[in-house]
């Protein structure tokens, strides 16, 4: 039986033996039984005992009779309430999305209504892509339920973040992050630092720097650190507490935070996956490579899934991160090896899409134009940045053989959907050299509040990596871009450049 409506069944359980011990002795209930034979009361109860018996169908054919019944709201309002939830838990174990999401809302309505019913309002609302009733959920599951914080999705809070920054709708995104940040929000153990930061922003566009503060004191990423640093709208925090934001003491302090979870968690990948990703940005490839030995020893013999339980989700992002240490050594054939192991292996259970992707990108930085059209020709579905990754690797193919109509095609497609990922398309800018048009564009994005961030970022000096020839051209150009007076005025008067040990985050 499906989970949801096995929670379904045990709610309604516990419904039949409250309604049976409080519906039938009251003198209206009863009166309103014997003058309507199939009123509200008795399909409510017939449709309770169907739940019991397993049998769905039947009992949303009831709930659906009874909701809209003429006494419905003559019920108690618990039993009201309940046969709300129950109907939209059975809309929503049918796929039936946006009954669940109307039918959940009304249940919330009730003063009875628990973390159950909010939840169920949260999925739906997500999965009808009402984003803003979702994020409202999220709050107020925050607010009364945040013991519970661990049965919400992170990942659908991130990807409602940024519906929200897409779609300019500050205020929703302020209510759901204040909830989260109130409620002591952790994404696995970890503090959600670009989040603090961009709710820090949003209390600062409303003039509230105490508030914007007391979130932003909760940072403990460098990366994050670092973006607020060269952001002149977070001088207001930073330039009074310089220790705070020290992107180095940060970096090893996320370093100890993570060898630590590595430490007590010896039984996932994930805090690895993190370790690695952080080792990698302060050029310690050698450790990213050795931390990772046991993993493949494992994988090796066949045991891999029986050691680490989320041995099928993050074993392949080890085994990229492994690649990229190889590849910053300069040690070209290791990294594809590895790649395609990565490739191979299966994401959410189909084509691995992702690693695909990196290893076609791989291929075409090395030169090798034919092996990376092999590797992408066949791929799934994918999200709209995924795409764009896609079509920068047709690009790189495309430019490598010198292919003027496959150039124009990709051009064509990432122009049309550079708002999907802008940094890609400046890349595509700087490899077919229209450096022009390509400081247009930075400028653009330093202007324009939601691109000015991450362009500041990308601007940064850091260390020095090893880089692919195709890397390699587009940073020259990119230096080439940025050194420009133009760019550097526009850059002056909402940021400022430094130089950091760190190598640029991947993206």
């Amino acid at each position: 039986m499906n989970r949801i409506f096995m929670t379904a069944a045990a709610l309604v359980l516990l419904t039949v033996c409250t309604a049976r011990a409080t519906i039938p002795p009251t003198p209206k209930l009863a009166e309103r039984a014997a003058e309507l034979t199939a009123g509200a009361a008795q399909l409510v109860q017939k449709a309770f005992t169907d739940v019991s018996h397993n049998d769905a169908a039947s009992a949303q054919a009831k709930l659906d009779k009874a909701i809209h019944a003429e006494d419905f709201d003559d019920l108690p309002t618990d039993l009201r309430y309940r046969a709300l939830l129950v109907a939209s838990l059975i809309a929503a174990q049918n796929g039936q999305d946006k009954k669940a999401h109307e039918t959940a809302v009304r249940a919330t309505a009730f003063d009875e209504a628990d973390d159950m019913a909010w939840m169920t309002r949260l999925s739906s609302a997500f999965s009808v892509g009402d984003y803003s009733d979702a994020g409202h959920s999220v709050a107020i599951f925050a607010q009364r339920w945040p013991e519970k914080l661990g049965n919400v999705n992170s990942d659908a809070i991130w990807q409602l973040h940024y519906q929200y920054l897409q779609e300019q709708n500050p205020d929703t995104d302020r209510e759901m992050l204040d909830a989260l940040f109130d409620a002591g929000w952790l994404d696995g153990g970890i503090e959600p630092s670009n989040l603090w930061r961009d709710l820090a922003l949003l209390h600062i566009e409303r003039n509230d720097v105490a508030r914007a503060t007391a979130v932003a004191l909760r940072i403990t990423s460098a990366q994050a650190a670092l973006s607020m640093r060269v952001d002149r709208r977070f001088d207001p925090i930073t330039l009074k507490r310089p220790k705070e934001f020290d992107v180095d003491r940060l970096i090893a302090a996320e370093i100890k935070a993570a060898q630590e979870r590595v430490k007590a968690q010896p039984d996932k990948l994930e805090p690895l996956a993190d370790l690695q990703g952080l080792l990698l940005i302060t050029g310690q490839y050698a450790r990213v490579l050795s931390i990772s030995d046991t993993v493949l020893d494992h994988a090796g013999r066949g045991d891999g899934p029986r050691t680490y339980t989320d041995f099928d989700d993050k074993y392949p992002w080890v085994l990229d991160n492994r690649s990229r240490a190889f590849k910053r050594q300069g040690r070209w054939d290791d990294a594809v090896h590895v790649e395609v192991l990565a490739a191979r292996r299966p994401e959410h259970g189909g084509m691995n899409v992702s690693q695909l992707i990196n290893l076609g990108g791989l291929y075409a930085d090395l030169g090798l134009p034919d092996k990376a059209a092999d590797t992408i020709v066949e791929l799934g579905n994918m999200s709209p940045f995924g795409r764009m990754q896609l079509e920068s690797v047709k690009l790189r193919i495309a430019v490598a053989k010198n292919d003027a109509a496959a150039i124009a095609a990709s051009m064509d497609y990432q122009r049309e959907h550079r708002a999907d990922a802008i940094a890609t398309w400046e890349d595509a800018l700087l490899l077919c050299g229209k450096l022009d048009e390509a400081a247009s564009l930075l400028i653009e994005r330093l202007q324009k509040p939601a691109w000015r961030n991450a362009a500041l970022v990308d601007m940064q000096h850091y260390a020095d990596v090893t880089e692919t020839p195709t890397e390699k051209l587009i940073h020259d150009r990119w230096n080439t871009v940025t050194a420009r007076p133009d760019v550097q005025a526009a850059m002056q008067k909402v940021g400022r450049v430094e130089r950091f040990h760190m190598a640029a985050a991947l993206r």
